[in-house]
């Protein structure tokens, strides 16, 4: 919402203050809680100032209303506010839980504070209350996807509103893997909500605190992981082995549902090890991930463990394959199918062109077009 809103039906006292002609030193006292109004009436007025034009009368409404004794604050926001007062007061008060549970609670609180507050709440009890709401959920399926992405949101939590949405025929578009997602559930069993978390939501939280704890640059981190599957005899840091260890143990424990939120939510990091993943949902995920970035990308490319349909999904992706470096690897990489390998060998640089002739990873008819696209080019 675009604040301050205007709001109708205030006392006239009120009204006065916030008129474009009161004086200042009356909207100066009003935003210093001394006008007489009553609870319902100064803490919209104190909203009002608190995002208006003026810096000082703001900043001192702001204080005012963080500062208001808690029966006076709690009971207002908890009754029948404007919908735009609650949703600027929410903005200001997103780190009291006592606040955001009068607010989540309150039923004149728009959908859309809801969904501003889920994404940036960080109580684990808060957001189960916003998910325990689910005829609010399906009303505003925006809820459910912004619970999706709070990596506070209980991991069983997220599985039953997914779950819901999908038994209700909702489409959950703002989740980057919702096909992989539904996919993945079919087969899970779905926790009924509990007062304690589950072993599955203990297991997301250690994955989430493992990988902010752990720093591993990203290509450090496929370079560590491509020399220990090939063996290849590259030499990797003892520090990095032990990172890559104990970031690959933190994800090897997860069901595929949580694999995917992880591959969705986590760092390039945790998706180094899951694209590695044997299930293709989890793999299909990390290349929907909203962070993927066209370095990784490029790296996925090297991967022989790739599986088809992947590779079909970064082929078809023109951001990516205008990368020269993923052209090229698309078409050295033997599982890469042939259509796609003869698409983007036009692409290819003489000295790469050799190396394909000489490769025999590749399938021949790609190594005989390469001889001859490369004959024809030094005509």
């Amino acid at each position: 919402m675009e604040h301050p809103v205007q709001i109708e039906g205030l006392a006239p006292q009120a009204a006065r203050i916030l008129a474009p002609n009161a004086p200042i030193p009356a909207k100066m006292m009003a935003a210093s809680g001394m006008a007489p109004l009553p609870p319902k009436e100064l803490v919209s007025v104190l909203y009002t100032l608190a995002y208006g034009a003026d810096a000082a009368i703001g900043d001192k409404a702001r204080a005012t209303l963080l500062g208001l004794p808690p029966n006076i604050l709690l009971d207002t926001i908890s009754g029948p506010l404007h919908p735009g007062v609650l949703d600027g007061v929410a903005l200001l008060l997103v780190q009291r839980e006592d606040a955001m549970e009068r607010i989540v609670l309150n039923r004149a609180t728009a959908p859309e504070t809801i969904v501003a507050l889920t994404k940036k709440i960080t109580s684990e009890k808060i957001l189960e209350m916003i998910c325990a709401n689910e005829h609010r959920l399906l009303a505003h399926p925006a809820i459910i996807e912004a619970l999706y992405h709070n990596k506070n949101s209980r991991m069983s939590s997220v599985d039953r509103a997914v779950e819901l949405a999908i038994r209700n025929g909702i489409e959950l578009t703002g989740i980057s893997a919702f096909e992989e997602v539904k996919k993945a559930l079919e087969g899970e069993l779905i926790f009924e909500p509990s007062k304690e978390p589950t072993p599955d939501d203990l297991d997301f939280q250690s994955a989430v605190q493992t990988a902010e704890k752990l720093a591993v640059d990203t290509d450090t981190m496929e370079d560590a992981l491509m020399a220990m599957a090939e063996n290849d005899g590259n030499p990797v840091e003892a520090d990095t082995v032990k990172k890559v260890a104990t970031l690959s143990a933190s994800l090897s424990e997860m069901n595929i549902s949580q694999k995917i939120r992880t591959a969705t939510l986590g760092t390039a990091s945790q998706r180094s090890v899951l694209i590695r993943d044997s299930n293709k949902l989890v793999i299909m995920a990390v290349l929907k991930s909203p962070g993927v970035n066209e370095s990784e990308v490029r790296r996925y490319t090297m991967l022989k463990s790739l599986p088809e349909e992947a590779i079909r999904f970064i082929a078809n992706k023109r951001d990516w394959t205008k990368q020269y470096g993923v052209k090229l690897n698309l078409v050295i990489n033997p599982r890469t199918p042939v259509e796609y390998s003869l698409r983007f060998l036009t692409h290819l640089r003489p000295n790469d062109l050799r190396g394909i002739e000489r490769s025999k990873d590749v399938p021949g008819v790609v190594r005989n077009a390469a001889i001859e696209l490369r004959k024809k080019r030094t005509k």
